[in-house]
């Protein structure tokens, strides 16, 4: 999400039409954008269920932010001061995965979530996916929709970035939903999937959102405008 509540609040109208029961989060709710607080209090007052990301993480002193580009270690800064304390504790109690019997939630890779590994690859795929039991998890990191398929008693992968498609009786899969808060696969609009228990169909539906009014929020706040030029291009 990185604090874009204009594209979180499309997201969330686009799930309403969907009659989507649950929503989950796959982290980085915080950094580049200019609301942190703002989207934190719409993920609580919808009671969204969410993981921690590298960028939740590195705001909280958890890991270091010497691997993250200038723009991003000075949105942290910038970030730092002024998150709620109610927000702080938000992201505080993020777990780094959430594990049900239908799906497995996590915003890297396993089997280490803690490490934030991206999920590119087929053996970073085949080990994430051996370190849960659901048929289906869900990841993002990389900014990019991708899906990593495993067809029964195989152990190659099949990947394609189809937008609606079907999780077979027996198939287990790794889905990145992109990034609806910065989208980095030349697409501005916000990504966000819906996936059916009951049918396995997955869907990546694309909304638009108010870009013009992140770009002035960070231009307003002397973020570097980078963070907002390149919403507007999807990279």
């Amino acid at each position: 999400l990185h604090a874009n509540l204009s594209a979180l609040e499309a997201v969330l109208a686009l799930f309403d039409l969907e009659e989507v029961d649950a929503i989950y989060c796959v982290g980085d709710i915080v950094g580049y954008g200019a609301r942190p607080n703002e989207v934190i209090e719409l993920l609580m007052e919808r009671e969204v269920a969410a993981v921690a990301g590298n960028h939740d993480w590195a705001l909280l002193g958890k890991i270091s932010e010497e691997s993250f580009n200038p723009y991003a270690r000075a949105a942290l800064e910038w970030t730092r001061a002024k998150i709620s304390p109610e927000a702080r504790d938000f992201l505080e109690a993020l777990p780094l995965r959430i594990d049900t019997e239908h799906f497995c939630l996590v915003h890297g890779a396993l089997p280490n979530p803690e490490e934030f590994e991206y999920l590119q690859s087929f053996p970073t795929a085949l080990a994430t996916l051996a370190d849960f039991d659901a048929p289906i998890g869900f990841v993002g990191h990389t900014h990019v929709p991708m899906n990593f398929i495993q067809n029964p008693g195989s152990s190659e992968l099949e990947w394609h970035f189809q937008v609606d498609w079907h999780l077979e009786k027996g198939q287990r899969a790794v889905v990145n939903v992109g990034s609806p808060g910065q989208p980095r696969d030349e697409i501005p609009t916000a990504p966000a999937v819906v996936y059916n228990l009951q049918t396995g169909r997955v869907q990546l539906l694309r909304t638009p959102y108010n870009i013009a009014a992140e770009q002035r929020l960070i231009r307003k706040a002397n973020l570097p405008a980078i963070l907002g030029d390149r919403l507007q291009h999807g990279i």
